[in-house]
């Protein structure tokens, strides 16, 4: 059971950041001078990001998957191995997260943006700090840091729906 926690946890990040992307609402914004790219235009452009990052982490999904048992029971051995995967998946969604801020947004729709990418990036920082714990051996101190990770992934999910964007569901379905 805390194995698949901490799982669900550590790619909460993950899974947000692929939630960014793809399908909106079938709504648009009109387009004028200097104010951006359109919601559609937004999405589409996002949704290119977070397929890209999708496949890139559905593999680490799988190993993940596999060694975060062995960190409840392995001590800090298994703590290290484990921080090696959570650390890959680390540096995907940093780089996805950095691709979607770089995205022209429509001028209308900062605000709107801000509140699935800000919980976003507190996600990709909290994964950051959990490796450090992980690397020093301290697995439940790293799933406490994870743990707290809840409430803002639940926060970018709600905000990119709200947005328009839809979830991605294969990178649940990985766990099983």
């Amino acid at each position: 059971m805390r194995a698949k926690l901490l799982v669900s946890v550590v790619l909460a990040g993950a899974v947000a950041l692929a939630a960014c992307g793809g399908g909106g609402s079938g709504t648009t914004t009109t387009k004028t001078a200097n104010a951006g790219p359109t919601k559609a235009e937004y999405i589409a452009s996002t949704s290119g990001i977070c397929k890209q990052t999708e496949s890139r982490l559905n593999p680490l999904i799988h190993q993940l998957t596999g060694a975060v048992a062995g960190l409840l029971t392995g001590g800090a051995g298994a703590s290290k191995a484990v921080a090696t995967t959570v650390e890959k998946v680390y540096a995907i969604a940093a780089s996805g997260l950095a691709k979607l801020r770089a995205l022209p947004q429509p001028a209308a729709d900062h605000a709107a943006i801000a509140k699935f990418l800000t919980p976003l990036g507190t996600i990709v920082d909290s994964m950051r700090s959990a490796i450090q714990g992980l690397k020093q051996g301290q697995g439940a101190q790293a799933i406490a840091q994870l743990q707290a990770d809840q409430t803002p992934a639940q926060q970018v999910t709600s905000a990119a729906k709200k947005y328009g964007l839809r979830q991605c569901q294969t990178i649940f379905s990985a766990l099983g």
